[in-house]
């Protein structure tokens, strides 16, 4: 299983494609290109071997991150080497649910890169974007919201959320999100 990150970059093709990753340009073509447009907003399986041959390679450029177990515990490992931003809004919307627009503010108004932890530990906390949380002059207040003394150490709220009641239904919300094109993996 594994699922794309980067944005194309134009000009690009299902041929040629151009992807931007952290500032580093990536040219892709052929299977390279397929693989990666198939993972784009969506949890993929890999097929053949040879299509696993291409996903490492796609990986070692940080292209994608994969996973052999299908599970949603893998799902939400591998969104957490993720970086969520939001997508530049096209004229097209789909319709969002209370649950998506909730996530979006997060995203969009608390001016820190949030990441799927996070966001898990404020569904589980019942905690919903309030103006005392949002924007730069309340990062503090946001952080402190999030952690207690003990989790804010390396990877300790990741390891703690992956056990949250909350998981399954953030993550299908990050995931939705990405499928309606309103986020980006990065």
């Amino acid at each position: 299983m594994y699922i794309s990150k980067g944005t194309v970059i134009s000009p690009s093709t299902e041929d040629l494609l151009f992807v931007v990753r952290g500032g580093v340009k990536f040219q892709l073509t052929d299977q390279e290109a397929a693989l990666w447009l198939n993972g784009r907003f969506q949890f993929i399986n890999e097929k053949t071997e040879d299509e696993r041959r291409c996903l490492k390679k796609l990986k070692r450029m940080g292209l994608v991150e994969t996973s052999q177990s299908q599970s949603e515990v893998e799902k939400y490992r591998i969104l957490t080497q993720c970086v969520l931003c939001p997508a530049v809004p096209k004229r097209i919307r789909h319709r969002t649910t209370r649950k998506e627009r909730e996530m979006l503010d997060w995203l969009i108004k608390a001016e820190l890169h949030l990441t799927v932890a996070e966001l898990v530990c404020l569904n589980e906390k019942g905690i919903s974007p309030t103006e005392d949380l949002l924007y730069s002059y309340n990062r503090q207040a946001l952080t402190e919201a999030i952690y207690l003394d003990h989790s804010i150490q390396d990877n300790v709220l990741e390891a703690q959320m992956e056990h949250s009641p909350a998981r399954d239904v953030t993550v299908a919300t990050i995931l939705s999100l990405l499928r309606k094109k309103r986020i980006l993996l990065l």
